[in-house]
């Protein structure tokens, strides 16, 4: 199969060869067409009629000016947060982990986690609403546009207003403001209320067809992905036993580890039975903890725990709310023979010193319940089957109430990222064979799953794309929209607060402003940088 990004190259070379052929015959600017690379830029006059009718009710864009300052300024300051504390984290991820260039980008095509068509889609909404809302204050301020145009990059990849440069550097500073303000302001404001629709309204109104744990994700070389079982794949039962929630997936199986169990489940609509090797796998062990000191890695089969079997996920929390902080316990553990293609004791680990529960909690930020109870602490996850899953409705909850159960600000901010992290979890967007778990109801019933999924994946990704050029933009570093407000912001601060001072002084200080607008782009684009780059040299 030829690499999708040698693809990508070739078309993106071969549009740059007519892109230059064009410019040299002529083409281009008999067109009212230029270009930057392999951009092509063409201004219309046509749509400033639109704009003048548009920006006629300047009272009503006036007040949502306003609040798309207000808007800004919060986002300013998340960001900012958002980038300062992602710098701390750096040092915890490990080489191989670290981020590439494509994952900065928000283009389709060249960032892995945007879908193409999707990407492109929101990409142009989102570059639409920010130009317009620019041009829109452009004429509410009196300053002419001169051009309206679409930017294209083998396919229409956004559009853009093009108002007069010395009319915004002349004007006075609250309306200059107002317009660099309305452009990210308005994504934030469409990817809100996309989110809404998408949670609130479309989502809410799909159904699990089935009952059953849905699997979210197999650990490589583990009996779920020896056996077939993959992302999507819903159980059904498990030697006879119905299967119809986590309580049941993580508690039924009693079949010893290592020995075969009957599994049933369902993949894109089709029921289909296997027998598999039982066992509770290691899917991690965290490095200075006690497993992991013992010799136990991801991979390997917990089969006994303080002389206790552990045939379930359910067994091997009873066992450990049964230990204490430095309790030496047994443990026998199985790891897969390659050979032999069987499980096989592993010698050598016989047991393990457990470390406190609440230690690792205290030293990881994380809340304690007002009951806690101290218990032994391994270090491991694990999954039954070397398989992890979740309920449809819980699927189905984290799309469409992921604020549920939140009553705090640590909780909205955890809550917030995860929803903008879907496509992280391979919730975004929604596809098969997930589409195949769920149908619309209601007013959606008639799209069918297809249409309706299509529909839903549409209103997120136009989210996702929205509130990336939104708050990507609030950031206060010149070029971006934010970067301009950060500077106009500290020069009327200065007016007010040195109103009494001279011309000559103010002018000093309004330098000194600059120079500082300035290293706070570089600080910026460092810390956007040292994600990249951190966790590679640390």
């Amino acid at each position: 199969m030829v690499n999708g990004y040698i693809i990508a190259l070739t078309l993106v070379v071969a549009w740059m060869a007519c892109v230059l052929y064009l410019k040299k015959k002529g083409i281009l600017e008999k067109y009212n067409m230029s270009n930057w690379g392999p951009i092509i830029m063409w201004r219309t006059q046509g749509g400033k009629e639109v704009i003048e009718r548009l920006a006629k009710p300047k009272r009503f864009w006036n007040g949502y000016a306003a609040v798309s300052k207000a808007i800004i300024v919060i986002a300013m300051v998340f960001m900012v947060g958002l980038l300062i504390w992602e710098a701390f984290l750096v040092s915890s991820i490990p080489a191989e982990d670290a981020p590439g260039v494509e994952m900065m980008l928000g283009i389709p095509g060249i960032n892995p986690l945007i879908p193409i068509g999707y990407g492109i889609l929101g990409l142009i909404v989102a570059i639409v609403v920010h130009e317009f809302a620019h041009g829109i204050l452009t004429r509410v301020a009196n300053i002419p546009v001169k051009a309206l145009g679409l930017v294209w990059l083998i396919i229409p990849i956004g559009a853009f207003v093009e108002p007069d440069e010395e009319g915004i550097t002349k004007t006075e500073r609250k309306k200059r403001m107002n317009i660099y303000a309305v452009g990210p302001a308005t994504n934030v404001i469409v990817a809100l209320i996309c989110a809404l629709l998408f949670s609130g309204v479309v989502v809410a109104a799909a159904e699990p067809v089935a009952d059953g744990p849905v699997i979210l994700g197999v650990l490589d070389d583990s009996p779920a992905d020896r056996f077939g079982l993959e992302y999507g794949c819903q159980i059904i039962s498990i030697n006879g036993r119905t299967v119809s929630s986590l309580d049941d997936w993580y508690g039924i199986p009693d079949v010893a580890p290592g020995q075969n169990v009957s599994l049933t489940y369902i993949y894109n609509g089709d029921e289909h039975t296997i027998t598999i090797t039982a066992g509770v796998i290691i899917t991690s062990a965290s490095s200075d903890y006690p497993a992991y000191e013992s010799g136990i890695r991801a991979g390997m089969m917990i089969v006994s725990l303080n002389d206790t079997a552990i045939l379930n996920d359910q067994n091997l929390k009873d066992v450990l709310s049964s230990t204490v902080p430095d309790q030496v316990v047994n443990v026998t553990v199985l790891s897969y023979d390659e050979a032999t293609m069987n499980w096989t004791e592993v010698t050598g680990i016989t047991n393990v010193t457990l470390d406190s529960k609440l230690e690792y909690y205290e030293n990881n930020n994380v809340v304690i319940p007002d009951d806690f109870e101290d218990v032994g602490f391994l270090g491991i996850n694990s999954a039954y089957l070397g398989a992890s899953v979740m309920e449809p409705e819980e699927l189905l909850a984290w799309l469409n109430d992921p604020y549920a159960d939140v009553d705090d600000a640590s909780g909205f901010f955890k809550s917030s990222m995860r929803y903008i992290a879907l496509p992280f979890y391979g919730l975004a967007p929604v596809d098969a064979p997930l589409t195949d778990l769920f149908e619309p109801t209601g007013a959606f019933e008639w799209m069918g799953t297809g249409g309706f999924w299509v529909f839903a994946n549409c209103l997120y990704w136009i989210f996702w794309l929205n509130i990336m050029v939104g708050l990507t933009n609030a950031l206060p570093a010149v070029p971006l929209d934010g970067g301009f407000i950060f500077k106009d912001g500290l020069d009327g601060l200065i007016d007010r607060v040195k109103k009494n001072a001279t011309a000559e002084e103010k002018e000093r200080l309004k330098i000194k402003a600059g120079k500082m607008v300035t290293m706070f782009a570089v600080f910026i684009f460092f810390l956007i940088i040292w994600q990249l780059i951190g966790p590679r040299i640390l």
